[in-house]
C-alpha cells in the first residue's frame, strides 16, 4: 500500500487539486477513494454531469484528442471541471499519443483537473513521467499483511471508535486482508458497539464468529450458481445476525457487476487467464466468476441490474419489510 488516502486528502486541502493525475493500483477501494477525493476538491458537485466529463479508453472510438478537447471546453454552467479517464492501461499500446498529453500538461486549462485511472501502468512509460512531472502519480497497491491492522485502526477511528493494535490484528486474522471486506467488517462492528464506543476484542469475537457460518461470500456464490435454497438459508442467517440489508445488497451488486464484465469479455473470446489479468482478479475468483457466468445471458444480467436498482430504492423507502424485500430479490436472482 504505497500511499494512503489521508496523505492525499491533506494535500488537497492544503494545495488544491493538481492539473493532472495518474491514479493506479490493485487496491480498488483506495483507487476509487482517491478519485472521489480528487473530484470533491476539483469541482463543486462531482455528481453534476456538466462538471465531470467521463471517458473510457477501452471504447475504440475514444481518443486522447477527444479527451484533451474535453479538457479545454468547460461547460456553460460550470466554473471548474474534471475529466475522468478510465481504461488508461490501453495507452501502453498507444505510445504515439503520449506527446499530445505531454503538450497539454505543459499548458493545462487552469479550470480543469485531468484524472487518468488504471489498475496497473508501467511507471517507466511517458504518461507516468508526465503525471509525475506536471501533476501527481498516485499508487495504491494491495497492502502488505503488516500494514492491514494499521489501516483497520485508521478506518475505525474515522468512524469515531477507539481501537487498539492487538484488536485490529485480530480482525485481520479473522476477516482476511481484502480492504473491501474489512471495510464492511469495521462498519458492522461500528453498528454493533454503537456511536463513539470502543471496538473491543469481545465485540470482534462476538460479531465475526457469529456471522462466519453465513457469510456474504457464501450468499453471493449461491446466488451466482442459482442455488435457491442455500442462498435463502445464508440470507436468513445473515439477517438473523443483524447484517444490514443495504450492505448485503452492495455485495450482490458488486458480484453481478463482475459477472457482467466477465460475460462481456467471454463474448469477445477471452479465456479465463486473460479475464483474470484484465479485471485484476485473484485466480480463484476469476475461475469462479467464469463458471458462474454460464448461468446468465447478457439480457438477464441487464435485467438483474434493474432489479438490484429497484431493491435499493425499496430499502431506502418507507413502507417495505427489508427482510421480505431481500428474500424476494434473492429468489428472483436465483430463478430469473
Amino acid at each position: 500500500m504505497a500511499q494512503d488516502l489521508t496523505t492525499l486528502i491533506s494535500r488537497l486541502q492544503r494545495d488544491g487539486p493538481a492539473p493532472i493525475y495518474l491514479v493506479q493500483g490493485e487496491e480498488r477501494l483506495l483507487v476509487d477513494g482517491a478519485v472521489r477525493a480528487i473530484l470533491a476538491a476539483a469541482v463543486d458537485d462531482p455528481a453534476d454531469p456538466m462538471a465531470v466529463a467521463r471517458f473510457d479508453l477501452v471504447e475504440p472510438q475514444t481518443s486522447v484528442s477527444e479527451i484533451l478537447d474535453g479538457c479545454r471546453s468547460i461547460g456553460l454552467f460550470a466554473t471548474r471541471q474534471a475529466v475522468l479517464v478510465r481504461g488508461t492501461e490501453v495507452l501502453a499500446k498507444r505510445k504515439e499519443e503520449y506527446p499530445l498529453i505531454a503538450s497539454y500538461a505543459e499548458s493545462p486549462d487552469p479550470s480543469t483537473t485531468l484524472i487518468f485511472v488504471a489498475t496497473k501502468f508501467k511507471r517507466s512509460l511517458g504518461l507516468a513521467k508526465t503525471a509525475k512531472k506536471f501533476g501527481q502519480e498516485l499508487v495504491y497497491d494491495s497492502p502488505k499483511s503488516y500494514e492491514v491492522p494499521r489501516w483497520i485502526v485508521g478506518e475505525a477511528r474515522r468512524l469515531g471508535h477507539p481501537i487498539d493494535q492487538p484488536t485490529a490484528t485480530l480482525i485481520a486474522d479473522l476477516a482476511g486482508h481484502k480492504l473491501g471486506l474489512l471495510q464492511l467488517v469495521v462498519d458492522q462492528l461500528s453498528l454493533y458497539v454503537g456511536p463513539e464506543q470502543p471496538i473491543t476484542r469481545l465485540a470482534v469475537t462476538t460479531v465475526l464468529t457469529a456471522t462466519r457460518e453465513h457469510s456474504v461470500f457464501e450468499l453471493v456464490d449461491a446466488v451466482g450458481e442459482r442455488r435457491t435454497v442455500p442462498a435463502i438459508t445464508h440470507l436468513h442467517g445473515m439477517l438473523a445476525h443483524k447484517e444490514p440489508p443495504l450492505r448485503i445488497l452492495a455485495m450482490l451488486t458488486r458480484h453481478f457487476r463482475q459477472l457482467w464484465q466477465v460475460k462481456e469479455l467471454k463474448s469477445r473470446g477471452e479465456n479465463v487467464q486473460a479475464i483474470q489479468k484484465d479485471l485484476a482478479l485473484h485466480q480463484f475468483v476469476a475461475k469462479k466468476l467464469y463458471a458462474q457466468s454460464n448461468h446468465f445471458d447478457a439480457v438477464t444480467l441487464r435485467r438483474t441490474y434493474d432489479r438490484l436498482y429497484r431493491t435499493n430504492i425499496q430499502l431506502k423507502s418507507k413502507g417495505y419489510d427489508d427482510s421480505l424485500v431481500m428474500e424476494r430479490l434473492v429468489m428472483d436472482l436465483c430463478t430469473g
